[in-house]
């Protein structure tokens, strides 16, 4: 093989080294640009550009800062946007409650009495409740009677169990009292709110009927 074989055979094996060479760009900690067919190990995570042989932009890698800021960005807008969802949906269950109200109640007396309804039902619960309480302690107490006045163990042993049981009635009964005295509370703090409410959504009906008529 002469000379000039030789050579264009070796210039056929590097051509496609050159060709296809990356190029990078990329700025120092110390904010110097350089340019390089290599990054070297230190600067490797600041971010680079990897140019073409013409000089034109062919990939950009961030630099791990800024894929944390970028990273953070995403967190903050997703949680801006579940707020806005949140409140969108808040908001939308307000005006359907809102116009459930207007169209159940004609007027605040029908409203005051569907809650005093409820009222008199949780006090009639109450009531009973308490009757039934009564009524169990009162039985426990000819129970303890009898138990200073028997004489054999098995006798003891039977009224003992009664007891226990009746023990256990009155606490039963006693959370059931507690528990619907609370929802009672609950029923006219409600009723004090939807008032409120009613009265404010009234008015603001009134003042648009007012202006669609002037």
């Amino acid at each position: 093989m002469n000379i000039f074989s030789k050579t264009f055979v070796l210039i056929l094996v590097i051509m496609p080294l050159s060709l296809h060479a990356a190029y990078y760009r990329w700025t120092d900690s110390k904010g110097e640009v350089h340019y390089s067919n290599s990054i070297p190990p230190s600067d490797s995570q600041l971010g680079h550009v990897e140019l073409s042989k013409n000089g034109m932009l062919k990939k950009e890698v961030l630099s791990s800062k800024r894929k944390r800021e970028l990273q953070l960005i995403e967190i903050r807008q997703a949680k801006q946007k579940k707020i806005e969802a949140e409140k969108l949906k808040r908001k939308r269950i307000e005006e359907a409650e809102d116009s459930r109200l207007l169209y159940i109640f004609n007027n605040e007396a029908e409203l005051t009495e569907s809650y005093n309804a409820k009222l008199r039902l949780a006090q009639l619960t109450i009531d009973l409740l308490k009757s039934r309480h009564k009524a169990q302690s009162d039985k426990l107490g000819v129970l303890e009677r009898r138990l200073e006045q028997v004489g054999t163990i098995q006798q003891t042993e039977a009224l003992e169990k009664q007891v226990s049981n009746i023990i256990d009635n009155l606490k039963i009964y006693q959370q059931a009292i507690t528990e619907n005295i609370v929802e009672k509370d609950s029923v006219q703090k409600d009723y004090r709110v939807t008032l409120n409410r009613y009265k404010r959504l009234v008015a603001k009906s009134n003042r648009e009927n007012n202006k669609n008529q002037e």
